[in-house]
């Protein structure tokens, strides 16, 4: 009589190492793809944060305005009781505060964007630039 010898454990079943290091091969690779991605859009992430951001300065300006005899400040400092902090925000770019040319009773507010250079048709070069009445479409022009 043969005595057979038991194996202890899972029987069969399980994953062998090829199988495991073809999945994190797999891994890799949709997280190479994935962390490309990502990387690619932070110029496109700040061009909308300022925009975003230059819209809230229009609605402090405006409200500034409207108790102020609509006139508009001589510079942002004037609104940065609005703002989280006291602090006006600044250019995602450039660090910088915004563009900001007041005209008594209109003004312009302006982002050149990543290049910094006037005009831009593609994001995130484009310019974004805001008036009395709001956002200017296609960079003010």
């Amino acid at each position: 009589m043969r005595h057979r010898k038991q194996r202890r454990g899972l029987s069969g079943s399980g994953f062998t190492l090829v199988e495991l290091m073809v999945v994190i091969v797999i891994l890799g690779i949709i997280g190479t793809i994935a962390f490309v991605f990502v990387l690619d859009n932070p110029d496109k992430a700040k061009w909308e944060k300022a925009r975003t951001e230059m819209g809230e300065i229009h609605k402090a300006l405006g409200v500034y305005a409207v108790e102020n005899d609509n006139t508009y400040p001589d510079s942002l400092e004037a609104i940065s009781k609005s703002f989280p902090g006291g602090k006006v925000p600044s250019d995602p770019f450039t660090k910088s505060p915004y563009q900001y040319e007041p005209q008594g009773d209109t003004f312009r507010l302006i982002c050149l964007g990543k290049d910094q250079a006037e005009g831009g048709a593609e994001i995130p070069n484009r310019d974004i630039v805001f008036d009395e009445r709001g956002l200017l479409e296609e960079g003010g022009n």
